[in-house]
């Protein structure tokens, strides 16, 4: 069943995406989580560092390290490591991380760390690209039943309630829990006081939001949320 909703997910986006004008292009993304031990935070970052500073990077994909902040009681992760950019960029990224330099990496990581969880999705729009390198993000997830309704409802929200930070809305294809996600929106902020004072502040954008929730909330449910901040950025 979840597989169908997904392929109509993926057609009827498409198809509304069609019929808006293009923001930005859109991407696909690979995100690790891991759960890092205790202070083996700085030689966590350093390894890192040493592997993604040594190879290559493929134009347009960048890779990123940043640590949960805020999250639900119960989850062990507390990084996340992702891959983002064109396909044809993150594949070959993909064909990079092989071979005996990065075996090396994998078993000294694996010493203090483990990961947690592998999802991969795809962006549906876009917005303020100028303002993805924000320091602070944070990622809201949903599972949907009926995308056409919970998309035309967030596209309306946005006009009502317009981002400060970058902003993107898209699928997520591979490796989603037993809650069963399929939509998320992202979103950066430029600092500590932005991320904690976001929300709607005027009486429309308030008005935008619940009208959001409220036609959305019939045919989604809302999975959570989780807040993190930037380590570093290769590429």
């Amino acid at each position: 069943m979840k597989k169908i909703i997904f392929i109509l997910s993926l057609v009827l986006t498409t198809s509304l995406y069609s019929q808006m004008p293009p923001i930005s292009q859109n991407i696909v993304w690979e995100q690790v989580g891991l759960e890092v031990e205790s202070g083996k935070q700085v030689y966590f970052l350093k390894l890192v560092d040493q592997f993604y500073s040594s190879i290559d990077i493929p134009d347009g994909v960048s890779v990123s390290l940043d640590a949960l902040w805020f999250k639900s009681e119960g989850m062990k992760t507390t990084h996340y490591l992702s891959f983002s950019g064109p396909i044809e960029g993150v594949s070959k990224l993909k064909e990079l991380r092989k071979g005996s330099d990065y075996d090396i990496y994998n078993e000294e990581t694996d010493k203090f760390s483990k990961i947690t969880s592998i999802t991969s999705g795809s962006t549906i729009e876009r917005m303020n690209v100028d303002k993805a390198n924000y320091p602070i993000s944070q990622m809201w997830q949903w599972s949907v039943e009926d995308p056409e309704t919970f998309l035309n409802e967030f596209y309306k929200l946005i006009k009502g309630f317009p981002q400060e930070g970058y902003l993107s809305i898209g699928l997520i294809s591979q490796g989603a829990s037993s809650s069963g996600e399929t939509h998320y929106v992202y979103t950066t902020h430029k600092d500590y006081k932005s991320a904690m004072s976001w929300g709607p502040k005027t009486t429309e954008q308030q008005q935008a939001f619940m009208n959001f929730q409220k036609k959305s909330n019939p045919s989604s449910d809302y999975l959570g949320t989780t807040t993190l901040y930037s380590v570093k950025v290769w590429n």
